[in-house]
């Protein structure tokens, strides 16, 4: 009988030792629909409109903003997403994908 419920107490006690990696996502999820919506000319304020505020904003050049998305389970990488835009008198000029 000691057997049995030795068995079952350290079956219960390996059954919660499963290690779980949760799946993390980080930054601006954007669909190619919303960034083929971009078009040269428009202001800063009609960007953060369509695409949100961008995860990245350099402090010494305020022209240049990145949207960076990752997800994965901290094993593995699933997506990877990076899209920068430069502007020029608050205006966009250039989209790199």
């Amino acid at each position: 009988m000691n057997k049995i419920i030795y068995t079952i107490v350290l079956t219960l006690m390996l059954s919660g030792c499963a290690i779980y990696k949760a799946e993390v996502q980080q930054g601006n999820a954007l669909s190619n629909t919303t960034v083929s919506q971009l078009k040269s000319g428009m202001s800063k304020a009609e960007v953060a409109s369509l695409l949100g505020n961008p995860l990245l904003q350099d402090n010494f050049r305020s022209d240049r903003w990145d949207y960076v998305f990752f997800s994965g389970n901290g094993k593995t990488q699933k997506n990877k997403q990076n899209l920068t835009l430069f502007f020029k008198n608050d205006q966009l000029i250039q989209v790199k994908k």
